[in-house]
């Protein structure tokens, strides 16, 4: 039975299919039609299992909302591995940083106004980056010291075309397979 695919969001099927073949679930994949969104001989690597600490490194890749929802699966060994889990757990307190230069230009768009006339400086490295943020320390030009949380760029619009999307496939997993209503799927990802 084949998911019915919205156009907006095949891309993100794709991203999907890609990391559930890549890590096993060939079956849940050819279940939901999302085959045909792959290329037609997937490449090597994609047919071996591969290391529980690359699965962190593609959820990465994939952007901030897999990462929540990677950091959500870290906490539950019942549905993954624990390898797994325990490799996921490192994306509840370390991702990679955006550059500098984008949080320069979010600030100027955001500030509207020339940041020297703002700060006194702003540290390029972050204190902290997470996936929906991350946060630098500053200083005003009258001296008191700030910080500031600058969303990811593009974070708003990705996070919401990517809930619709994997709210769909979330919703056909639990209908037509037995792994997602023995986990309640659904409800796991509305959570």
């Amino acid at each position: 039975m084949n998911l019915s695919l919205r156009p907006e969001h095949l891309k993100r099927y794709k991203d999907f299919a890609l990391l559930l073949w890549k890590y096993g679930r060939r079956d849940l994949v050819a279940r939901a039609g999302l085959n045909e969104l792959l290329p037609q001989e997937p490449d090597e690597s994609a047919a071996c299992v591969p290391e529980a600490r690359e699965l962190a490194r593609d959820v990465e890749r994939l952007g901030p909302t897999y990462i929540k929802l990677a950091q959500l699966l870290s906490t539950r060994p019942d549905i993954i591995p624990p390898a797994y889990a325990d490799a996921l757990t490192r994306l509840q307190d370390h991702v990679e940083p955006f550059a500098f230069t984008e949080v320069q230009k979010i600030l100027d768009e955001d500030i509207g106004a020339r940041l020297s006339k703002v700060f006194e400086r702003i540290e390029p490295q972050p204190v902290a980056a997470a996936s929906l943020a991350q946060v630098h320390y500053a200083v005003l030009r009258d001296g008191r010291a700030v910080a500031l949380k600058v969303q990811r760029p593009g974070i708003r619009e990705q996070v919401l075309d990517d809930l619709e999307a994997l709210g769909e496939l979330a919703a056909f997993l639990e209908e037509h397979t037995q792994f997602g209503s023995r986990f309640g799927i659904t409800a796991l990802f509305q959570e």
